[in-house]
C-alpha cells in the first residue's frame, strides 16, 4: 500500500475504533493519520504471487502469511502499520482479532511515493519488531527484490536478487519463489 497525505492526529483509541469501523485504511504514528492509497495492478499481481508462494509452504504448520489488511503494532515506536505482507508464526503475536504485535516476515512492494519511507524510518522501525528475520523489499519498476535477514547477532545481512534465475528463499520459513515467476508478464 502507498501512503497518502497526512490527515490528522488523533489519539491511538480513537484511531483503532475508526479503523475498526471505517472501510479505508490509515497508518498511525504517535497521532498523526496517514491515509493508504490503493496498490497499482503490478504491486498486486506481485503481492498476490509471494502470497500464494506462502500459502502453498506454509500448509500444515502455524504460520499464516497476511496481506494489506491486517495491522501490524510497532509498539516501541507507537507506530501501527500495514506490510504489503507479512508471516505470523507465534500466537502470542496476536493481540486483536485485526492485529499483532509481531511478525517473522514483513514485505514491502516498492513505489516512487512510498520507497524512501520503506526504505528509512519505516524499516527502522520495523527492526524493533522483537520477532522479525526477513524483511525484503520487492520493486515494481525493475526485476529487484532486496532481502535484509537479522542475524543472532541482530546485525543485518543483505542481498540483492536482479536476474530470472534467482531464487528468493524466505529463509525463516523454508520457502521460495524464483524471480522468473515472480515477474512473469509485468512490464519492466
Amino acid at each position: 500500500m502507498q501512503a497518502a497525505e497526512q490527515e490528522l492526529f488523533i489519539t491511538e483509541e480513537e484511531y483503532l475504533a475508526a479503523e475498526r469501523e471505517g472501510e479505508e485504511r490509515h497508518e498511525w504514528y504517535k497521532g498523526e493519520c496517514f491515509a493508504m492509497a490503493g496498490g497499482t495492478r503490478w504491486h498486486n499481481i506481485l503481492s498476490s504471487r509471494i502470497v500464494a508462494a506462502l500459502v502453498d509452504c506454509l500448509e500444515d504448520t502455524p504460520c499464516t502469511p497476511y496481506m494489506a489488511d491486517f495491522r501490524l503494532s510497532i509498539e516501541a515506536h507507537q507506530h501501527y502499520v500495514y506490510p504489503d505482507i507479512m508471516v505470523v508464526c507465534e500466537e502470542s503475536s496476536y493481540i486483536a482479532d485485526d492485529m499483532v504485535n509481531n511478525a517473522e516476515i514483513v514485505l514491502e512492494v516498492l513505489s516512487k511515493g512510498t520507497e524512501s519511507y520503506d526504505r528509512g524510518q519505516k524499516f527502522l522501525h520495523y527492526q524493533s519488531v522483537p520477532l522479525l528475520r526477513e524483511y525484503i523489499l520487492v520493486s515494481q519498476e525493475a526485476m529487484q527484490v532486496e532481502v535484509y535477514r537479522r542475524r543472532e547477532n541482530g546485525r543485518w545481512e543483505y542481498q540483492r536478487l536482479t536476474r530470472p534465475s534467482e531464487i528468493l528463499f524466505f529463509e525463516t520459513v523454508d520457502c521460495s519463489i524464483s524471480l522468473d515467476k515472480l515477474y512473469r508478464s509485468i512490464p519492466l
